[in-house]
């Protein structure tokens, strides 16, 4: 994620999306190119420079169930290696995770792959929400198949990423070696409704957002009749599950961490970092909270010889 996408992100938490949007008509943000949350794959070279990664950005196209091309992109030092695949929230972008990408560390240990999910980034049909978690959690599937179709990998999902890679793992049992849910948008009684998301949902101020915001309004207003459906589905997720929450996080309750310790009854299963410092964004402020705990949860997937080699 850029520093203009992260300062947007910090003002609304902050002033209130309804004021946004005043500003955003206001000073006309919906032609600004910067709010389109997404990186034309040309750049990802220059910015692995920065962080000293030889290894080459690659971008693929795979096809979804329903015939959509769903973008990604990814690195790859040895095809043995295990996959690990980051999923965004809203909105976003493959981009969002591209200094996880450039992590010379963790491209030691792990191949890597960023998705951009429908409706956003350089996926088809960008602007265009999908409101199904189950089709969300297709298109990732689709993705998967692409690059480790018989192996089982390890699902990084931030924010609204959080639920469509819990459903993966309902929906593709054996596939899934362990889920990262970091700042996870996964109970339905913790969504807040906001008045303003059915106002900017209709015209003339749909026409107005930039079409990132459209897609992202529009995810958002599904999302918790679509996690109210994926509530009796958690007891299929079997694989070991890493929370990571700020208390203060403003935009999705560090509730939901709890929500999700009451749906995988099994300690072992669950194993959960709050911090009490922090907010939705540390992953991108204070990657150490991040890295840290995913290192070691890594390392216990090897040791359980639960995320195998092909």
């Amino acid at each position: 994620m850029s520093f203009s996408h992260l300062h947007l992100l910090r003002l609304c938490r902050r002033l209130g999306y309804s004021v946004c949007f005043l500003l955003f008509v206001a000073m006309g943000f919906s032609q600004l190119g910067c709010f389109s949350f997404r990186t034309p794959d040309a750049d990802w070279d220059a910015r692995f420079a920065t962080r000293g990664q030889a290894l080459p950005p690659r971008f693929l196209d795979a096809v979804a169930p329903d015939g959509r091309r769903i973008h990604a992109a990814y690195v790859s030092a040895d095809h043995n290696l295990p996959l690990l695949v980051f999923v965004h929230g809203s909105p976003g972008s493959a981009d969002n995770f591209w200094t996880y990408l450039a992590d010379t560390n963790l491209s030691r240990r792990a191949r890597m792959v960023s998705i951009d999910r429908p409706g956003f980034g350089y996926t088809e049909g960008f602007g265009k929400a999908e409101r199904s978690i189950q089709a969300q959690a297709a298109a990732v599937k689709a993705v998967v198949d692409s690059l480790a179709p018989e192996q089982p990998v390890v699902l990084f999902g931030h924010s609204l990423g959080a639920p469509v890679i819990a459903r993966f793992a309902m929906d593709y049992p054996g596939c899934a070696a362990g889920l990262v849910l970091i700042g996870g948008s996964v109970d339905p009684t913790l969504e807040p409704n906001a008045w303003w998301e059915p106002v900017l949902a209709a015209p003339p101020f749909r026409w107005m957002l930039p079409r990132a915001f459209t897609a992202s309004n529009d995810e958002i207003r599904a999302l918790e009749d679509e996690l109210e459906a994926m509530q009796p589905l958690w007891s299929g997720v079997r694989c070991p599950v890493l929370l990571l929450h700020a208390v203060n996080d403003r935009l999705v309750p560090v509730g939901n961490v709890e929500f999700v310790r009451r749906m995988l009854p099994d300690s072992n299963c669950v194993t959960a970092w709050v911090y009490p410092e922090g907010d939705h964004f540390f992953l991108w402020t204070k990657p150490d909270k991040v890295l840290t705990p995913l290192n070691q949860f890594l390392d216990r997937l090897t040791v359980e010889e639960a995320w195998v080699k092909n």
